[in-house]
């Protein structure tokens, strides 16, 4: 499978400064504490990861090969599921305690 790749570029500032320089420097005046717990947190980098790895094996349908013993998932269904479990988080993030139908 040859996948085409365009080139990206990147680039990252770090900047090392003395705690003391640090310590009088003011905050951004829209800047808050996360009110976001470790379970939530977690869960969206599992979504994230499980999107991303369930997307990087993607393939156009001019690109898959027949075989009866795979099943193939279209993509855009991973998406729709991620999609709403980030809304369903966002809207309670303890609604899978309390969910016993299939959704």
């Amino acid at each position: 499978m040859n996948i085409p790749q365009t080139p990206s570029v990147a680039q990252i500032g770090i900047s090392v400064e003395l705690l003391v320089q640090l310590a009088q420097q003011t905050p951004v005046a829209s800047a808050s504490v996360s009110r976001v717990d470790s379970f939530t947190q977690f869960t969206q980098k599992m979504l994230d990861h499980f999107y991303n790895f369930a997307t990087s094996f993607a393939v156009s349908q001019a690109q898959m090969t027949p075989n009866p013993s795979e099943l193939f998932i279209p993509a855009n269904v991973v998406l729709k599921w991620y999609e709403n479990f980030q809304r369903r988080m966002t809207q309670n993030p303890l609604f899978w305690k309390t969910q016993d139908r299939k959704s």
